[in-house]
């Protein structure tokens, strides 16, 4: 990742923004930071030649939407998204700061590329739990309003990162990212496989999508049963309090995620070459991820034998809430405390 990648998460997390909050200074200076970027990396505009997608929230706020376009040669395409309001008094710099730096330091990597797919780059208004899973959210008005400006017949999926900026509080499981949503696409799901076997120094984990993975904008795209991987560390201590700045952040492993989903894109667009190579396999013969799939990601996760006896709900759901809220775990530590709560 570049400079100026970090250099953005750390200048839309500055605490004089004061969260990023809808309708506010901080919100307009982060709304002019991104737009910079986007020029920057000469993409097109989304929305009839404005970068904004506008609409009124349900408060009379404006909601605004900053979408582009990264044209392919072919007429499918793939959805790129984070959201970059937050709430009053908290920096944001892991959510969602440290998403919107990959995610453009992802489009300046391919940037020289010859893409047979197109790109589309959301970054999202009114997440936070005030528009949360009403009509105002910005992912959800972005859905609906898109149902007659894109073609979701060539539809590949949405990638949705929140919370990708910290290191999981678990020796050993640090660099750990977890991909919810590879039950919704086997060939979404083979491309994350075949990505994570040829990078180092990040340790990848697929899971099933389920209601209580419903946590950012992931949800819509879930709820329509769209194509959808959600990328995510999963909750950290600082979450929504003043101590999730940018010196918290673990830059390295935010570096690491972006080359990840950049590999990951450069996968998926092999698939559509011109020379019809099939580096991936047709969509009929990719086997599905289902139980055994994840009850396998699981059992490495946490270097145990999990079988269909265990509550795979109860132990994804402390995998992604409970996890990092308290660092310095180990696995002996946190299996004796699934055995307890007789989830393990």
């Amino acid at each position: 990742m570049k400079k100026e990648y970090s250099k953005l998460i750390q200048k839309l997390s500055n605490p004089n923004l004061n969260g990023r909050v809808p309708g506010t200074k901080g919100h307009e200076v982060a709304r002019k930071l991104i737009l910079e970027q986007f020029e920057k990396l000469s993409l097109t505009p989304l929305v009839e030649k404005e970068w904004e997608q506008t609409y009124t929230a349900f408060d009379g706020k404006i909601g605004r939407n900053l979408l582009a376009r990264r044209k392919g040669h072919g007429d499918k395409w793939l959805l790129l998204g984070a959201h970059y309001d937050h709430i009053n008094g908290c920096p944001g710099a892991n959510d969602n700061a440290a998403a919107i730096g990959i995610l453009l330091s992802v489009l300046d990597s391919l940037m020289s590329s010859n893409l047979n797919i197109n790109i589309v780059l959301a970054i999202f208004d009114m997440e936070e739990h005030r528009y949360f899973l009403t009509k105002s959210m910005g992912s959800i008005h972005f859905y609906r309003d898109s149902q007659k400006r894109l073609n979701y017949d060539h539809f590949l999926g949405a990638f949705i990162l929140d919370l990708c900026g910290h290191s999981v509080g678990v020796k050993d499981r640090e660099n750990s990212l977890f991909v919810i949503g590879a039950n919704t696409s086997p060939f979404l799901s083979q491309s994350i496989e075949i990505t994570q076997n040829h990078i180092k120094n990040l340790q990848v984990y697929r899971l099933r999508s389920r209601r209580i993975f419903h946590l950012s904008d992931n949800y819509i795209f879930e709820r329509n049963r769209k194509p959808n991987l959600f990328f995510t560390c999963g909750l950290d201590p600082n979450y929504h309090t003043r101590k999730d700045t940018f010196e918290k952040l673990n830059l390295v492993k935010i570096s690491n995620i972006s080359t990840y989903i950049t590999h990951c894109i450069l996968t998926i667009n092999r698939k559509f070459g011109d020379n019809n190579d099939e580096f991936l396999l047709t969509s009929a013969e990719n086997p599905p991820f289902n139980h055994e799939s994840e009850t396998a990601e699981l059992s490495r996760f946490f270097k145990a034998e999990i079988g269909p006896h265990h509550n795979l709900d109860r132990i994804c759901d402390f995998l992604i809430s409970e996890l990092s809220k308290t660092p310095n775990n180990d696995l002996v530590k946190i299996k004796s405390t699934l055995k307890d709560l007789g989830i393990l």
